[in-house]
């Protein structure tokens, strides 16, 4: 199931190796949540994405730490693997002026 959040997009990283594993690293921050006593301050996160993400995030590199709309994702490793449970962004964009998800919108020329 896909999922659109807005996080605060501090920064992110590509990496391509030797045997053909690429992938990418989005780092967002959020402040702690006031619930929380065991939380101060802000926390950092890093979420998977494919490499091609990084091309996304191009256009908004000068303006970064920036908010962003991403697509995200959760998967889960096999069992095997301990079971881990990673947020995957497979979109990124800035925001619409309205802060909810960017939809196609008809033009003018189409109304008559």
């Amino acid at each position: 199931m896909i999922n659109t959040i807005q996080a605060h997009v501090i920064g992110a990283s590509r990496y391509s190796m030797d045997n053909g594993v690429k992938g990418a690293k989005i780092t967002v921050m959020q402040s702690a949540s006031a619930d929380n006593e065991n939380v101060l301050g802000n926390q950092v996160s890093v979420m998977t994405a494919p490499y091609e993400i990084f091309d996304q995030l191009h256009a908004s590199a000068p303006h970064m730490p920036c908010s962003m709309e991403l697509d995200i994702e959760l998967r889960t490793s096999a069992a095997s693997a301990g079971g881990k449970t990673t947020i995957h962004v497979i979109a990124a964009r800035k925001p619409n002026a309205t802060g909810s998800p960017q939809q196609q919108s008809s033009t003018n020329s189409d109304k008559k």
